[in-house]
Order: structure tokens, then C-alpha cells, then sequence
């Protein structure tokens, strides 16, 4: 039987999400319409960064957040994303004991979205961006017009969080509906497959396009137990080396996956889930997340004291899971 260890001293949270008024609000944006038909509660809640977020950090245990923007906004918006960073960074100077920021990046424009990674993480103090992992018409990021932006972030040491990205009307209707209800093909197309199988993908064509030969220091943020791809690391591999050019990409993406990548467990609660991610994954580059406001914080914490009893980790191990993980990857104190 698994001794039982205590429970960590802190607990901070990497996928946050929140809308900012830069980026529009309400049902005249059509992803904040979507998020209120679909997510009542959850919508209200994006826009509070202070008093009420604040109050569910408390009941839901968690010491600090790191504050993101939701996804499905702000990709073609270069000042819309520089008005919702300058929001991000006045909520975390409101309370700087419990918040932190990820910036939020213009990725249809990658020169704007390396100059505003830089200006973000340098006069902003954000500890790195959340993107969406891919643009509106189904591009990912593997084009040589992105390398500036993983020039940039390598350079500023600040991590990408590759975030799933919502897909469009006609992409639920001709791949996921089906004889059921519009609503589950809606489920299918986002949390409940497609978003991860997509954003897994585009962390893929990045090893395949040889981004970390060029910037071997780049580091990669995976949520949702990293979008299934530990599930499918070594077949990829072996498949990527197959097809591959013997020269091209130099480093395997075993190796990527050891050194440039993180993984959180954003909308993944279970033990039986955190031990199949245990089996591909260095402890020290696990992280706990809550997906809030789309998860309620206070059942993502349950995961916590199931690992204390589960035999899964040490205390050591717990402790840098819930805390210190996070701490030393985005140099943020709790």
C-alpha cells in the first residue's frame, strides 16, 4: 500500500485563461458568443482578473495563477494583442502575490508577434506567451516565416505554450458531425479529440521542420497531458526517422521531447491518465494547470491529493509538480 504523502505547500496554475476588452467582448466576437452559449458560467468569469478570480483561487487552493487569453482571439489583431497585454500586466501588478501572465501573440504576423513576445517579456514582465497552436485556416507554425518568433523566445528564454485553437463551423460540420446531437459533434471537435490531435500535430511538423536544430534552447509548453503525444511518442519517432531525410532533422524527436518540452495537466484530472504521462515524461517537466474558467479549480485540485496517496510520485517529486516545476521553469516565486 502507497504511503500517503502530504500535501504540497503551494500550488500554481499555467493554463489560465481570461478574455481582455482589447480583444472585443461579448456576442460580438464570435468565440466569446460560442463560449456563452456554451459555457454560461465560464464566460462571465473570463473577463474578472481581479476580486472574483481571486475568491475562486481561494476556494479552489491555488496560491498563483499564470494568466493567459483565451484561445480563438486575438491571432490577426497585432494592437489588440499589445492593448491585452498591457491589461494582463496591470492585473498582475494589481495583485503580483497571485498572478502572473502569459502574453498573447498576433501569429498571422510573425514579425509582430516577435516584436511583441520581446516587448511583453521585457517591459511587460510576462513569463513567456500562450498561443493558439495554429491559425484560423489550419496553418501551423513550421514555415520559415516563424523562426524569428522561435528566434526570439529562445533568445529571451521565455517558453510558447502551444494551446489548441478552436475550429471553424464548417470544419465541425464536415468532420465531426454525425447521428448524434450538434452538440456532441461540437465536443468531438474540441476537447473531446480534435483540439489536442491538432495542436500534438503542430508541436510535430515543428520537430519535422528541424525548428530545435535551429534553436535547440526553444522551449515548448504542452497542455492537456501533453496533447496526446506521449500516447503516440514512439511511433512518431520511429516514423519521422523513416521518413525523414538521414540529415534532416538532426535531433529525433525523443530528444526534442526530453529537452525542449514542458507539459501540464490542463483538463486532465485522473491518476490512471498522470501515470500513462509518467511513462514518456522527466517528472521535473510536469506542471499542474486547471483550464479555468472552463474547469472548476476545485475538482483540477482533486488530481493533488490523489497523486499524495497514489504511490506515483515522492514527496519531492509532489511538491515540484504542484509548485517549484513551475517556479524554476518561468522564474516566478509563489
Amino acid at each position: 500500500m502507497a504511503t500517503q504523502l502530504a500535501l504540497p505547500k503551494k500550488l500554481i496554475a499555467l493554463e489560465e485563461h481570461s478574455a481582455l476588452a482589447s480583444l472585443g467582448a461579448g456576442e460580438s466576437v464570435p468565440f466569446y458568443a460560442d463560449a456563452h452559449a456554451t459555457f454560461p458560467a465560464a464566460a462571465a468569469k473570463l473577463f474578472d482578473l481581479g476580486a472574483g478570480r481571486l475568491r475562486d483561487m481561494d476556494a479552489g487552493g491555488i496560491t498563483l495563477q499564470v494568466l493567459s487569453c483565451t484561445a480563438g482571439v486575438g491571432v490577426g489583431d497585432p494592437a489588440g494583442c499589445r492593448g491585452a497585454n498591457d491589461e494582463l500586466a496591470a492585473a498582475v501588478r494589481a495583485s503580483p502575490s497571485r498572478l502572473a501572465a502569459f502574453a498573447v501573440l498576433p501569429m498571422a504576423f510573425p514579425d509582430a508577434a516577435a516584436a511583441e513576445l520581446e516587448r511583453a517579456v521585457t517591459q511587460l514582465g510576462c513569463v513567456g506567451a500562450l498561443v493558439d497552436a495554429r491559425l484560423p485556416d489550419g496553418a501551423h507554425y513550421d514555415a520559415p516565416a516563424y523562426w524569428p518568433l522561435f528566434a526570439a523566445a529562445e533568445r529571451l528564454g521565455a517558453p510558447l505554450y502551444l494551446h489548441p485553437a478552436p475550429p471553424s463551423p464548417g470544419e465541425v460540420a464536415a468532420r465531426y458531425a454525425g447521428n448524434y446531437p450538434p452538440r456532441v459533434a461540437a465536443g468531438l471537435a474540441s476537447g473531446g479529440w480534435a483540439w489536442h490531435a491538432d495542436a500534438g500535430l503542430g508541436f510535430l511538423k515543428l520537430c519535422a521542420a528541424g525548428v530545435f536544430d535551429a534553436y535547440p534552447r526553444l522551449k515548448v509548453v504542452l497542455g492537456h497531458n501533453g496533447e496526446m503525444v506521449p500516447a503516440m511518442l514512439d511511433r512518431a519517432a520511429r516514423t519521422l526517422r523513416k521518413f525523414g531525410d538521414a540529415s534532416h532533422p538532426k535531433r529525433g524527436l525523443r530528444e526534442v521531447w526530453d529537452e525542449n518540452v514542458w507539459v501540464t495537466t490542463s483538463g486532465m484530472y485522473t491518476t490512471e491518465a498522470f501515470d500513462m504521462l509518467l511513462k514518456t515524461t522527466k517528472a521535473e517537466r510536469v506542471m499542474f494547470a486547471t483550464d479555468y474558467p472552463y474547469d472548476d479549480m476545485r475538482e483540477a485540485r482533486e488530481l493533488v491529493p490523489a497523486l499524495a496517496k497514489s504511490g506515483l510520485l515522492t514527496q519531492e517529486e509532489l511538491e515540484d509538480f504542484a509548485w517549484r516545476n513551475a517556479e524554476r521553469f518561468l522564474g516566478i516565486v509563489a
